[in-house]
């Protein structure tokens, strides 16, 4: 077995438990507390308002609700899973519908608390060290710490998935009625949060006669048949109102939300990376082609890779720009093997452990059937920790009893398989993350280090002409007329429809060391493409002035 803490002297068993919960959430608390004021006031905190962005989206949405249009009449079906937007929206009707800064430590208070769970989980289904190991583990788990900031359901997810785990354990301990049903509940708000919950809950509900049948015991069906009842019941019941709002306000039938088949398209396309997603556009691979299940594979494997991938906001970009990020946390790619060696360690509890191992599966295979993002993986990596956890106890324990073979394979298995999904050296801050944290630059007056961050993206994303274009009115306000001549040129010959292009570059023409013939042919193209939208009196006024023979003012 493996070891179990000592109580702390002069506490009570309750007490003891509870004074460890208190301080694996203290610790996670005030790690994320830190990263939040010291990540609220830089520039990537604005992403969560960067119009298009998951993050905006999401947090409009909340906004509308903390002001009191809670059923969203005329949006049709929920488009994506309500739960998050809604407690986003009771927190900004507290703290203020514009206080993101109070929603990240509303944020940060959650994700504490998520830890706490996890100790709990683990104390449970394990032992006291492997909990209390866990819990500090899951305290200081970078992606974890950053998704505080970051207005996504991420960290709702993953505290419901071990919600979820610990109430189903709790239920398993003592089956009754009411357990079962509060197991339900907690298994419906965790698909309101996550659609992607709706297969591990369903496996948790299948699994029922497993998961209560006693060793060396006939298995009783009377207990099962009323836990299968009580959960249900609380899974439905929790989710009926969504689907009643989805019905009589939306107009169709959709159970929580109803992107799901258009996000499979767009993961499942002939040409979708297997990677974070790009829109396709060639047609969906038919289920039964070996092209769709030689990509299926393809993600199953790139799910255990050591790398994070960015999804509206680079987790490597925000370690840049955050000291708290930038300590050296255990990573992604030493997790997973040390949880592989616990996984064999612990394989004499599998039968206590039925539960985790079938919810942590199903969600796997669910989120391997969309697409990989950092994100979406957590909900899986943070109960995995409680396998981190365990392998790296045993590996201690058989070090300390000198068993030297068992330790020396684990071991090797753990670093060989570290090699394996390390990323790399990278970089792994792409051309397009550049790119958000120039715009975000550029919105708060930093003109000279927007610039930067935006000449680095278009190096990158060559084919960008709205890109190019941005970064040369951009060069052109900075007065770096060579360089922002070059980005105008390359932008119109990219976008060759684009007003604001063809009016930029027209200007700077006209400047000193210019050529008025093109600036008036630049300027009449701009005119002739909008000639009464924003910018156009400008465009008039220039060509006013060449016929004057001036120049631009």
């Amino acid at each position: 077995m493996l070891p179990v803490a000592l109580r702390p002297m002069n506490l009570r068993p309750g007490q003891a438990v509870l004074a460890r919960a208190l301080f694996v959430g203290l610790l996670a608390l005030l790690v994320r507390l830190i990263f939040v004021l010291e990540f609220a006031p830089q520039p990537l905190f604005d992403v969560n308002l960067v119009p298009g962005t998951d993050m905006e989206f999401l947090v409009r949405w909340a906004q509308r609700i903390s002001g009191g249009d809670l059923l969203g009449r005329g949006s049709g079906p929920f488009w994506w899973a309500p739960l998050f937007p809604y407690s986003l929206g009771g927190v900004l009707a507290l703290v203020g519908r514009s206080n993101l800064l109070g929603a990240a430590v509303a944020q940060a208070a959650l994700g504490a608390v998520t830890c706490a769970l996890l100790y709990l989980v683990g104390r449970r289904l394990l032992d006291e060290a492997t909990g209390l190991t866990a819990g500090l583990l899951g305290a200081v788990y970078g992606p974890a710490i950053f998704y505080t900031g970051i207005f996504v359901s991420t960290t709702l997810e993953v505290f419901l998935a071990l919600a979820i785990l610990l109430a189903v354990t709790g239920a398993r301990e003592r089956p009754t009625f009411p357990r079962w049903l509060g197991a339900g509940v907690v298994g419906g708000l965790g698909c309101l949060a996550r659609p992607n919950f709706l297969l591990g809950v369903a496996a948790l509900w299948g699994l029922l006669p497993v998961l209560l049948r006693r060793p060396d015991e006939r298995l009783d069906w009377s207990p099962v048949r009323r836990a299968a009842i009580a959960f249900a019941a609380g899974v439905i019941f929790t989710i009926a109102p969504a689907t009643a709002r989805n019905w009589a306000v939306g107009g169709e039938a959709v159970l929580v939300s109803a992107a799901g088949p258009e996000t499979f398209r767009i993961a499942n396309s002939f040409d979708s990376p297997p990677l974070n997603f790009v829109y396709p556009k060639e047609p969906l691979m038919p289920l039964t082609s070996t092209a769709f299940w030689r990509h299926q594979a393809r993600k199953a494997v790139l799910f255990w890779w050591g790398f994070e991938p960015p999804q509206n906001v680079s987790y490597y970009l925000a370690r840049e720009h955050s000291a708290v990020l930038g300590l050296p946390w255990l990573p992604f790619w030493l997790a997973v093997p040390l949880a592989a060696v616990g996984l064999w360690a612990t394989r004499r509890h599998a039968r206590g452990l039925a539960h985790l191992y079938a919810f942590l599966s199903m969600y796997y295979l669910s989120v391997v059937a969309f697409f990989i993002i950092a994100r979406w993986r957590l909900s899986l990596i943070v109960p995995l920790l409680l396998f981190t956890a365990a392998g790296l106890l045993a590996i201690f324990r058989w070090i300390g009893a000198r068993e030297w073979g068992r330790a020396g394979a684990a071991i090797a298995a753990a670093a060989t398989l570290a090699v394996i999904i390390h990323p790399g050296p990278g970089p792994f801050i792409f051309a397009a993350d550049h790119g958000e944290l120039g715009y975000i630059l550029a919105n708060r007056g930093d003109y000279a280090q927007a610039a930067e961050h935006l000449a680095q993206a278009a190096a990158g994303l060559q084919q960008n002409g709205p890109l190019h274009r941005d970064l040369g009115i951009l060069l052109f306000r900075l007065n770096r007329l060579t360089e922002a001549r070059a980005a105008l040129e390359r932008a119109v010959t990219l976008i060759p429809d684009d007003a604001a292009a063809h009016r930029h570059l027209g200007r700077l023409l006209l400047g000193p060391g210019g050529d008025p013939d093109r600036a008036r042919v630049h300027l009449a193209r701009a005119l002739s493409l909008m000639p009464n939208g924003r910018g156009a009196g400008e465009a008039r006024a220039l060509l006013d002035t060449l016929g004057r023979g001036g120049r631009a003012p």
